[in-house]
């Protein structure tokens, strides 16, 4: 069983858990597609760019959509899923449902630090109209404040481009380090831009061994797949 974000009538946002890899719970999400339906990937680059999946995308022949290099994704195609690959990033999920619009971003710390979680929420509202009030956001499941430790510069960027954070950052065990709560700092990103409706998960990636895969605990190259459908 996926750990699931929020799950209504309408929409289902969810993460792999381990062992299933990314590539397997792909393939599983394709296999399941209705008649039409499609599947969108992205190449993440731990930017802030946004793609919006609309119809001139999609070709009859071809189930998976491609995004190219971003982020993010946002699409009102009924049908679509939306997926992102992570290990201990941080993956949020969105929802309309007046518009039925969706999006789900991958949020590394360079993403959070440049608040992708805005410009997706901004992508919405200025594309489809979507008004913050209406949209349903997660955090999911990723590295928690307990095991994310940075160095002092990168403490200093979020110090500076989000000075309201401070109080997400704790000193670290050793000197020159400090710990970050990304997933709180992504919360409060969308309370910033107007969404009231926000859940957070407190799976933490590198603590729950048996069920996550985590970069940070031991290099794996292995992902869970994070997706909207």
């Amino acid at each position: 069983m996926d750990f699931r974000i929020f799950n209504d009538d309408s929409i289902t946002a969810g993460f792999s858990r381990a062992p299933q890899t990314a590539e397997e719970k792909f393939e599983e999400l394709k296999c399941g597609l209705s008649d039409g339906g499609r599947i969108a990937l992205m190449h993440q680059v731990h930017g802030t760019k946004v793609v919006c999946i609309t119809e001139d995308m999609l070709k009859p022949w071809e189930m998976v959509v491609d995004a190219g290099e971003c982020d993010g994704m946002v699409t009102a195609i009924p049908g679509m899923v939306l997926t992102s690959r992570h290990a201990d990033c941080i993956p949020l999920y969105f929802y309309d449902p007046d518009k039925d619009v969706k999006a789900v971003s991958h949020a590394g710390w360079r993403g959070t630090v440049n608040a992708i979680a805005s410009v997706t929420i901004e992508t919405m509202k200025s594309v489809y109209g979507c008004r913050p009030e209406d949209i349903k956001a997660g955090i999911g499941p990723g590295i928690g404040r307990c095991h994310f430790e940075v160095s002092e510069d990168v403490a200093a960027e979020f110090r500076e481009k989000l000075p309201w954070c401070a109080p997400m950052i704790d000193k670290g065990q050793k000197p020159g380090k400090y710990y970050i709560d990304l997933k709180e700092i992504n919360a409060e990103l969308c309370r910033l831009a107007g969404v009231t409706d926000i859940t957070v998960s407190p799976v933490c990636t590198y603590c729950q061994e048996a069920e996550c895969f985590s970069y940070r605990r031991n290099g794996t190259k292995l992902r869970h797949l994070a997706y909207i459908k």
